[in-house]
């Protein structure tokens, strides 16, 4: 018995340091790594810039390769320059100037997420899943979201035409759209029903949703509004933040909305 008393912690100690050896191997080999294949990197692209037949554009070529290195993770890890951001961020401040569609780049398709609420491309009736495959006549197959950008934004009062392909009717439509300066609201829609139902439709999660929401419940709760709906269809998403505060509105208590990690 005094054997084993004196063999287990011994055993023990043995069993610690190869974990924390391993541990600390390990760390040295992925941090080695790393800077084995950061060297690389930056060799290519000092070869490439030194030797190559033409001038090079070096900021391109690293946007390039950031937008390819992302796209070997999950479909949701994307990298957005500056520019695209600034675009993107303007949309849930406040107004912009251009054809008024939300639309994300689907397969090198321009594909409509939704067309919004009082601009011109609604008026004209294009719509959720239209594909616009023809800016001006040429062709914006393999566009990415600065050039659909530089096409489709532009100053109040100006023209663009769009080829639109429609795929429950397998057709081509062309639309010729003016220009205006698009508003930013969220709650769309907000009335009352039979006397006691509320309905308010939001159509994007911005910077005013919330404040927007309080008013439209408010201004219901005067009219003696006892049951709510909330109509989130062709809500493309948004603020977190803003989406949060609103789920806080309609869910009581001390529960869970969200988590991000």
């Amino acid at each position: 018995m005094g054997k084993i008393n004196i063999k287990l912690p011994v055993l023990f100690l043995v069993l610690t340091i190869g974990i924390t050896l391993g541990v600390q191997i390990s760390t040295i080999i992925s941090s080695d790594s790393l800077r084995e294949n950061i060297r690389k990197f930056n060799d290519v692209l000092n070869y490439t810039a030194k030797y190559y037949v033409d001038d090079v554009d070096s900021q391109k070529l690293v946007e390039s390769a950031i937008k390819g290195m992302l796209k070997d993770l999950d479909p949701h890890s994307v990298y957005i320059p500056a520019k695209e951001q600034e675009a993107s961020e303007e949309e849930f401040r406040g107004n912009f100037e251009g054809i008024g569609v939300e639309f994300q780049i689907l397969n090198d398709t321009i594909t409509v997420v939704s067309a919004i609420t009082g601009g011109p491309s609604e008026e004209l009736g294009i719509s959720s899943g239209d594909r616009i495959v023809k800016i001006d006549g040429e062709s914006c197959i393999g566009f990415s979201n600065s050039d659909v950008i530089d096409k489709l934004r532009g100053s109040k009062g100006t023209k663009v035409t769009v080829s639109i392909y429609r795929p429950l009717d397998r057709e081509v439509y062309e639309f010729e759209i003016i220009r205006d300066k698009i508003p930013i609201y969220s709650v769309d829609v907000s009335t009352m029903y039979d006397g006691e139902i509320g309905y308010i439709s939001l159509s994007r999660f911005s910077n005013t949703s919330y404040d927007e929401m309080i008013n439209a419940l408010e201004d219901l709760r005067k009219k003696g509004v006892t049951k709510l709906v909330l109509d989130l269809r062709n809500n493309p998403g948004g603020l977190l933040s803003q989406a949060h505060k609103i789920s806080d509105l309609v869910i009581d208590g001390e529960k869970l909305i969200v988590d991000t990690e």
